[in-house]
């Protein structure tokens, strides 16, 4: 059975000089993190803008869920669940997308993100829940359509009775967000895990060719382009949102690493 985590750096042992972080003054704080995921998987992209924030190094490797990757012997030994992405860390594994920005918020660098306001944490996790549980699954099916049927079949088309009835499901929960933002940078307050979520969703709907659902709304609109141009909170010379896929990345099948060169 083959090791997933078994690439980059950590083809080396782990008392490897080059098994840690960027040289400097955190050299051999952390090491560098080994993530599985597909670029056009949003709970992969919440990992690697989470990464970027806190400023971990993270490398990538795709796991290809296009032809069903997530169910092969090699890695359900890794998630008997088949639960996308997955996260190494020296002798550290875990899966999902929950767990692996609470395991980064804990290891990394900068301001703590969870709200310590009892109210607006609460506020968070409610804009969590309607991003993952509700707006997710219909990004989802518009990306499959559009985007990941093609590159299984190169035939296919997308199929436009499915992309209505989504974009129709999406409108009141956009409209929701639109209202929320008015008069805000971020959907909560300061920057928070709602901000990862909602991005990942939005990212992945504007590479899908939906990009008037954000334009028509001028306040999620301003919040998208605040979002593009962030830099990390965590002290280094990084822009998040650049470690998002392109459309040609989709197809390459190309994720990012994160990578930090100014400790």
């Amino acid at each position: 059975m083959a090791d997933l985590f078994a690439f980059g750096s950590a083809v080396k042992a782990l008392d490897a000089e080059d098994r840690y972080g960027a040289t400097g003054d955190l050299k051999k704080t952390q090491y560098v993190m080994q993530l599985l995921g597909f670029p056009a998987d949003a709970d992969s992209l919440k990992c690697l803008l989470i990464a970027g924030e806190k400023g971990m190094e993270v490398e990538s490797r795709v796991l290809d869920i296009s032809t069903g990757e997530q169910y092969s012997d090699d890695y359900l030994a890794i998630s008997a669940s088949a639960l996308v992405p997955a996260l190494k860390e020296a002798y550290f594994q875990v899966c999902g997308d929950l767990a692996i920005i609470s395991f980064i918020e804990g290891r990394g660098l900068g301001n703590r993100m969870p709200p310590r306001n009892a109210a607006v944490l609460a506020q968070q996790e409610y804009w969590v829940d309607i991003a993952r549980s509700d707006a997710g699954p219909l990004v989802q099916d518009i990306v499959d359509t559009i985007v990941i049927a093609p590159m299984r079949d190169a035939t296919a088309a997308p199929d436009s009775g499915l992309v209505a009835s989504a974009r129709s499901a999406l409108a009141p929960m956009l409209d929701a967000l639109d209202a929320q933002l008015a008069g805000k940078s971020y959907i909560v307050g300061d920057y928070s895990y709602a901000d990862v979520h909602w991005t990942a969703y939005i990212h992945l709907l504007c590479v899908a060719g939906q990009e008037d659902l954000v334009a028509e709304r001028p306040n999620l609109n301003a919040w998208f382009q605040r979002i593009r141009s962030r830099k990390s909170f965590s002290g280094q010379d990084l822009f998040p949102y650049g470690l998002m896929p392109s459309l040609d990345d989709i197809r390459a099948k190309r994720l990012s690493d994160v990578v930090i060169t100014d400790y």
